[in-house]
């Protein structure tokens, strides 16, 4: 009889876990009176303003910013802000205010170290961009909770590749947290840093644990050590990248953070009983 694998022996493509709030998406002003009196972000979301139109000012935490089109303002949990315009000349804005929670972590975007004003390379592919989301956002069909929740998610991926806001590091990111979601925060930052060598200290670090601690309590919550647990999720990437793209063996293991060829070799037919020239599926004639 022929034994066959278990599901959760097959190479883990994706895993999330996320919570959404949207609190607002949409476009706004574009009228003479548009003003937004001095207020107070929710400690827990973040707000993405971004000049459509014309040009507009912003008070922040009592230091003015005049911003015109093209200009992306990030405003973070607990901050003071107002806006106005000329009403001669009315701006346009998108805006949005989201949190993405996981764990008891209530928004992981306040982890990471985003600007506070980025200036946009492409007016028109922002723009487009978000009306993908404000029509998802209106959509009432089968499985539209999916489909909202799916654009929103993958706007947050555009606006944070543009942005390249890692993880931050260090106990300011993790303080207050329970021990469950400092492992999660540790997982989160070594996926930011596939390609780069990660030293056992640093990651603790990260974690805002010492080095032996860190490596005990990831293990009970994971199952794996820290560095077992990374060349898996390493391994499991090069398996997915050799069945789905093209791209090389040598700049497979560079990307998945392997940087001897003949290493990934060897800890890959370990892992999965081929090498990854056998693993990979010829292409078709």
């Amino acid at each position: 009889m022929r034994w066959l694998p278990h599901h959760h022996e097959w190479p883990l493509v994706h895993e999330g876990g996320y919570g959404l709030q949207v609190h607002w998406f949409g476009q706004f002003a574009g009228y003479p009176e548009w003003h937004i009196e001095r207020s107070r972000l929710t400690a827990h979301m973040v707000a993405f303003f971004f000049v459509r139109t014309s040009v507009c000012w912003c008070e922040l935490n009592g230091i003015r910013l005049d911003l015109r089109a093209g200009d992306l303002l990030i405003i973070r949990g607990a901050d003071e802000f107002e806006f106005g315009h000329d009403s001669k000349h009315p701006a346009i804005s998108l805006s949005a205010s989201i949190a993405v929670s996981q764990g008891s972590e209530p928004n992981i975007l306040l982890q990471r170290a985003m600007p506070r004003r980025k200036r946009w390379h492409s007016l028109q592919e922002y723009i487009a961009n978000f009306e993908k989301v404000m029509t998802a956002l209106s959509s009432n069909t089968s499985g539209s909770e999916f489909t909202r929740q799916g654009a929103v998610l993958q706007w947050l991926g555009y606006i944070l590749s543009h942005l390249r806001a890692p993880v931050l590091s260090g106990g300011r990111a993790v303080a207050g947290r329970e021990i469950v979601d400092r492992i999660l925060h540790a997982q989160r930052w070594a996926n930011e840093r596939f390609k780069e060598i990660i030293m056992l200290d640093d990651w603790a670090k990260a974690a805002g644990m010492n080095t032996i601690y860190f490596g005990r309590i990831f293990k009970r919550e994971t199952g794996q050590r820290p560095m077992e647990w990374l060349n898996e999720r390493r391994l499991q990437q090069a398996a997915r990248l050799l069945e789905q793209t093209s791209r090389t063996i040598q700049q497979i293991a560079e990307e998945c953070g392997f940087s001897c060829p003949f290493y990934f070799t060897r800890v890959f037919r370990k892992r999965f009983g081929n090498a990854p020239s056998k693993y990979r599926k010829p292409a078709p004639r």
